[in-house]
């Protein structure tokens, strides 16, 4: 189907915009919060980036079916993360003996194939400020009480 995606009831009731009329009939409820514990075959820096992910995100917004969305993201910045720091390092170009023509190394390459599928994942998870900004976050009561007004 051609056009923008469609938004999701919780998102729709999140940036405030859900209407009857226009909630999705078909539309199932997921049930289950993500775990806070990243999966055991994440490396050291994609787990972190899960930590951080999971502590980060509104609650309610992650649920157990964007375990793999968010898995992909954690490795992807994982795998970005690593390529940065050779890049940093001074890996950017390489001459090719033949031609002496210059190009990006492949250490470039896998960089940009890495943050390309981190930004496609932030889409889908809601990550990127632009979503931030349209997502309303509900301030329950006991949050909103002030130690120092009582």
């Amino acid at each position: 189907m051609a056009g923008r995606p469609r938004k999701s009831d919780e998102v729709k009731k999140a940036q405030g915009t859900l209407q009857r009329c226009r909630i999705n009939r078909k539309q199932f409820d997921v049930e289950g919060e993500l775990p806070a514990a990243p999966p055991p075959s994440l490396t050291e820096e994609a787990r972190s980036a899960w930590s951080m992910a999971v502590r980060c995100a509104p609650k309610g917004l992650l649920t157990v079916l964007d375990h793999g969305v968010l898995e992909r993201w954690c490795r992807s910045y994982a795998l970005y993360r690593k390529y940065a720091k050779k890049v940093e390092a001074g890996d950017v170009e390489q001459c090719h003996p033949e031609s002496g023509m210059r190009s990006l190394t492949p250490t470039v390459t896998m960089m940009i194939q890495a943050h390309k599928m981190m930004l496609q994942c932030e889409k889908e998870l809601g990550f990127s400020p632009s979503a931030r900004n349209k997502v309303k976050v509900e301030v329950k009561d006991d949050e909103e009480a002030n130690a120092f007004l009582e």
